[in-house]
């Protein structure tokens, strides 16, 4: 499933996620602190690739989404993540299972070489 709706400010709101939301995300994700803009990218990455296929306007902001994702339940944005972890769009962006077997644990620095 890529399609997730959530009731943000009191308004029923779909969120999209595929390659628009990957694009959007990644404009809007702070690298050196995923963890704390993890939220507010993937809800208004989902909410503008939501938009795009409909072919409408937002009718918001970047701001305005992150006072509204930090008014949202922990269960909420666990839902989000989980319908957008659950996409073949984010199952891509993963390295392959035999990538990550096959990948040589980095030396110590405390081994002699």
């Amino acid at each position: 499933m890529s399609y997730i709706q959530i009731n943000l400010g009191g308004k029923e709101r779909g969120l999209k996620f595929n390659q628009m939301s990957v694009i959007t995300m990644t404009k809007y994700l702070d690298f050196e602190n995923i963890p704390a803009t993890y939220g507010y990218a993937i809800v208004y990455a989902g909410l503008v690739a939501n938009c795009y296929v409909k072919r409408e306007e937002p009718d918001f902001t970047f701001e305005q989404i992150c006072d509204l994702v930090d008014e949202m339940s922990l269960d909420d944005i666990t839902k989000v993540r989980d319908c957008f972890e659950a996409t073949q769009v984010f199952k891509s962006l993963l390295p392959k299972e035999e990538e990550v077997m096959t990948k040589k644990k980095p030396k110590s620095s405390k081994e002699k070489v």
